[in-house]
């Protein structure tokens, strides 16, 4: 697998139309692929799309220092970033060429704290594709042991026409 790679300024990213010309899930193998930007975000907060299937994805990440609290525990907001990213990316695997998603809520229930350089793996699967809203749910457990941290669904609100 190729190394995923990252936009340095917006003009990185494709054209809105060129993500549009393709399915969901041709997108996500080409994220993967190293073929287009992954999520800025990823590279700051230390994790990669590591699985893409039509209705499942898996994100794989390790939280670092720089991801904790003013108590030294990984802070809350990188569980929802996990979450939110798994989530999205399992509704945008199933979108058909011309649509495309915006999150519309996502919820986070924090099951135990995960120790600081601990890898670990998000999954995103979806449950419901209609032709306006993708939802999705999804866990985050330990890479070594399934120990499980936290669970999470999203509502996606899905946009533009099939085909």
């Amino acid at each position: 697998m190729s190394e995923q790679i990252f936009a340095e300024t917006s003009a990185d990213f494709p054209p809105r139309s060129v993500v549009r010309s393709m399915p969901g899930l041709d997108y996500l193998r080409k994220v993967m692929a190293g073929e287009v930007p992954a999520m800025t975000i990823a590279q700051q907060l230390n994790f990669r799309l590591t699985h893409v299937e039509k209705g499942m994805v898996e994100v794989t990440g390790t939280p670092e220092h720089s991801q904790t609290n003013t108590f030294g525990g990984v802070h809350g907001g990188w569980y929802g970033v996990i979450l939110d990213s798994c989530l999205t990316a399992a509704v945008i695997s199933a979108l058909e060429r011309g649509q495309f998603q915006t999150t519309l809520e996502y919820k986070v229930n924090m099951v135990k704290a995960i120790p600081v350089g601990t890898t670990v793996i998000g999954t995103g699967r979806l449950e419901h594709l209609g032709r306006s809203t993708g939802i999705a749910r999804g866990e985050i457990r330990g890479a070594e042991d399934g120990t499980l941290y936290a669970l999470g669904t999203a509502t996606c609100f899905i946009m533009g026409e099939p085909g």
